[in-house]
């Protein structure tokens, strides 16, 4: 769209009647503008969210998921829903050039931190299926497929745009924000003029989904193996059931499109897989990027927001694409809820491009360091790579848990410097009564902000104090308790006593050297204190940003 155009068809939207009111419009139905819609909804604000595609993409694109998104889609009431179509993520070898182990990932073991194994493979098509019929089942959503959101305009006071349907004919939408998760080539980011900020990762390389032959899965790798061989660097992952994946790097001459010929995959997976001995599901080659929007607000007055792929690209080395859009998605859900029903200052809005673009930026600097490793096509270099690795830990290769290569938050609406502040909020298995079953605690606790107070530090005046701190934010006290026996039937004490099965929250705090922890309703926490004056100043803080 040429500028002139653009202007035009800007005017034409302002000067438009608006058909149809929301007070949030989402351009995208992918995962994240899924999620974000669903979490909108769940909060009571109504949601117009519109894709141009007719259906969702039927074949899988990304196979990782970590244990922050089941947390927020657990949020959600999906977690049964979605738990046929997850499988617990294997480990990563990283095999040399001459296919000696080099490096290795894993997952940190039971007890699991956010109540969730932390890594695990999916199947997208089928959980973005349980996502929809969940999102269109909620109150106060529009959903459209076939909708191209032609443009959107910050009025100053909103958002209007125009929205074309299948039949060609125009609708017209205002709502107090806009969000697009529209993509990685987002035609809302390019019209808003942001531009994107290249971290200098550029790779060509070939995807191939097959569904594996039962009596053959047994001959295959039984876990991810990166094969850091400079002819070819390619990868191998267990996907769930019998799915497999090849990820294959192309080398100089071999085209970068999107349809691959069936009888030219089978020489590239001979290694591994005859015809006959698999279904091949899916191909398409890809140019692995790392990109970050340099701006994730945009319009006159900032209404317009951008989320998932549209603000950011992630190369696969560690399974984060997708996830950043739905950490995007927990982020700026609550907030956005905050300004328009709670009488947050809109600056609060501010507070989720601080936080979100360096955690993606880190996170995808990370996943590009490991796809240097990987990458390296020189034979003297990838040679010279395995020695120096091999050096560094004498020959006897360590596993790195995944979740230690992920930032917390460093600035924005966190006690920057208290202990905790910006790291992830422990999910325990706890119950609040004697013989009931045990839950996980979001699902007892709610996910509003929280206290987590160690109970036997409290006095219940100062638990009283607490509560009435929480109450301008809709917040709850948590009161742990030592010992499940403590627990009664009926307490009319402030706060939620609980208790939890192992001791997974109380060893947090104490390496932490705190009794109480201030949370976010998105998990986050804003910080941890020693005593209950310590969390009455972080509470009088964070009621400072959120309470206008």
């Amino acid at each position: 769209m040429t500028s002139a155009a653009t202007r035009d068809a800007a005017s034409s939207v302002a000067a438009a009647p608006v058909d149809r009111h929301a007070d949030v419009l989402i351009v995208g139905l992918g995962p994240t503008g899924a999620t974000l819609a669903a979490l909108l909804a769940r909060q009571g604000l109504s949601v117009a969210v519109f894709d141009r595609l007719p259906d969702l993409y039927p074949l899988p694109r990304a196979i990782g998921l970590c244990h922050e998104a089941l947390r927020v889609w657990q949020g959600l009431g999906l977690a049964d829903a979605l738990a046929p179509h997850v499988a617990p993520y294997r480990p990563s070898e990283y095999r040399g050039v001459h296919g000696q182990l080099i490096k290795r990932l894993d997952m940190a073991p039971p007890p699991h931190r956010l109540g969730w194994a932390p890594n695990s493979v999916f199947d997208q098509p089928a959980v973005e299926r349980a996502l929809r019929t969940h999102l269109a089942a909620q109150p106060g959503v529009h959903m459209a497929t076939s909708h191209e959101v032609l443009w959107l305009e910050d009025t100053g006071d909103g958002v209007d745009a125009a929205v074309r349907g299948p039949d060609g004919r125009e609708q017209h939408w205002h709502a107090r924000h806009a969000v697009a998760c529209d993509g990685g080539a987002s035609p809302i980011r390019k019209r808003l003029g942001i531009p994107l900020q290249d971290l200098q990762f550029d790779e060509p390389w070939l995807v191939v989904d097959a569904r594996v032959r039962q009596d053959k899965l047994a001959e295959l790798p039984q876990t991810q193996v990166q094969y850091c061989e400079p002819d070819r660097p390619s990868t191998f992952v267990v996907g769930p059931g019998n799915h497999r994946r090849w990820e294959l790097m192309l080398l100089p001459g071999e085209p970068l499109h999107e349809q691959w010929p069936e009888h030219s995959l089978w020489p590239l997976l001979a290694r591994w897989i005859q015809p006959g001995e698999a279904t091949l599901w899916r191909a398409a080659a890809y140019r692995f990027h790392g990109l970050v929007a340099e701006r994730w607000r945009g319009g006159r007055s900032g209404r317009i927001l951008l989320a998932g792929d549209a603000a950011h690209m992630t190369p696969p080395f560690m399974a984060q694409g997708m996830v950043q859009g739905l950490r995007d998605a927990a982020n700026l859900a609550w907030k956005l809820v905050r300004v328009q029903r709670h009488g947050a200052p809109d600056a609060l809005l501010d507070s989720y491009p601080v936080e979100r673009k360096p955690h993606v930026e880190a996170t995808t600097r990370s996943a590009i360091g490991l796809g240097r490793v990987i990458c390296e096509r020189d034979p003297a270099r990838a040679a010279e790579r395995d020695a120096q690795m091999l050096a560094a830990c004498h020959g006897q290769v360590p596993t790195t848990i995944r979740q230690s290569m992920l930032p917390d938050l460093q600035a924005g609406l966190i006690a920057v410097g208290q202990p905790g502040a910006g790291s992830l909020f422990p999910q325990p298995l706890a119950r609040c009564a004697p013989g009931a079953a045990w839950q996980l605690l979001d699902d007892l606790s709610g996910a509003g902000v929280r206290v987590l107070a160690l109970d036997e530090t409290l006095t219940d005046d100062e638990a009283g104090r607490l509560q009435a701190a929480l109450l301008p934010m809709q917040g709850r006290l948590l009161r742990l308790l030592p010992v499940v026996d403590r627990l009664a039937t009926a307490d009319s004490r402030p706060g939620l006593r609980l208790a939890e099965q192992q001791t997974l929250m109380v060893d947090w705090l104490q390496g932490l050297q705190a009794r109480l922890a201030v949370v976010r309703p998105d998990h986050q926490v804003y910080g941890c204190a020693a005593d209950a004056t310590g969390a009455l100043a972080l509470l009088a803080e964070l009621a400072d940003r959120l309470v206008a």
